[in-house]
């Protein structure tokens, strides 16, 4: 059995539950809105959201008046979702720990499946995908949303720029991030039509996300994934701090009005069955 990435790891994404809402909430809540208006959900439907990690898509479609099952592979993750369910007394949503390539309900149970930027990290994306088309009942709709190009996501792109700038001697991972196993609209469409799904829509998104206050910002964003967490412990403090103001930098240079800002590109793909 190989090893798994640090990605695929629960206690990893457990661990690092706050730092994530913090510094990725703000963008995965846009495209979270965007999948939620492309699958045009009616009052009462039943929607599973599978690793929803600290709930941007189940909230919103809570909020819409979806009947919704969030669940996630990382314990820390749905003790977060669960706080946050409680402080807005949403009584049509529920979260629990489950695997998303094995989920523990029946077979065409829910009108809507979604994953958003969550199944892009599965071992198996494939049987991500046949778990999503299992659960729906017929006629039910999936949303899947995944990176773009990985070779234009400023996101991280900018960062492995500012720390070559500030560390020109720091060997960065050899390997293409897991989440890249999925990106960009073709292999997105391919991939949900060989898991069964039928009409596949693959609709390009583009979002902005503001850097109201940047050195919290950079604080949090180092620690918001477990490979992230990795590449900084072994950058060190200094130098991660000196690529942080690199990396802000650059974005302040591209606004008007001075406001750290970076446009990020995804895919979301609506399938039927």
């Amino acid at each position: 059995m190989s090893t798994p990435n640090p990605d695929q790891v629960p206690e990893n994404w457990g661990a690092i539950a706050a730092d994530y809402e913090q510094s990725f909430e703000a963008l995965s809540t846009q495209f979270a809105a965007h999948a939620l208006e492309l699958l045009r959900l009616s009052r009462g439907d039943r929607v599973i959201d599978v690793a929803a990690g600290t709930g941007a898509f189940s909230l919103l479609a809570a909020r819409a008046g979806a009947d919704v099952l969030a669940t996630d592979f990382a314990p820390g993750m749905v003790t977060r979702l669960r706080a946050r369910i409680a402080e807005r007394r949403l009584s049509n949503i529920t979260a629990e720990v489950m695997n998303g390539e094995a989920l523990g309900v029946p077979d065409a149970s829910f009108d809507a499946s979604v994953s958003v930027l969550g199944l892009i990290f599965f071992p198996d994306i494939a049987k991500g995908l046949d778990e999503l088309r299992r659960v729906l009942r017929p006629g039910g709709r999936a949303a899947v949303v995944c990176w773009s190009d990985p070779a234009k996501l400023e996101l991280m792109t900018g960062v492995m720029r500012a720390i070559r700038t500030v560390a020109p001697g720091f060997e960065p991972p050899p390997t293409a991030p897991v989440w890249a196993r999925l990106a960009g609209a073709p292999a997105l469409r391919e991939q949900m039509q060989r898991a069964g799904f039928h009409r596949v829509e693959i609709t390009e998104s583009t979002r902005t996300l503001r850097v109201e206050s940047p050195e919290t910002f950079w604080t949090n964003f180092t620690r918001s994934a477990p490979p992230l967490a990795y590449l900084f412990a072994q950058l060190g403090p200094e130098q991660t701090a000196a690529a942080g103001r690199a990396y802000l930098d650059a974005l302040r240079a591209q606004t008007s009005d001075g406001v750290p800002a970076v446009r990020v590109e995804a895919c979301i793909g609506i399938g039927h069955v």
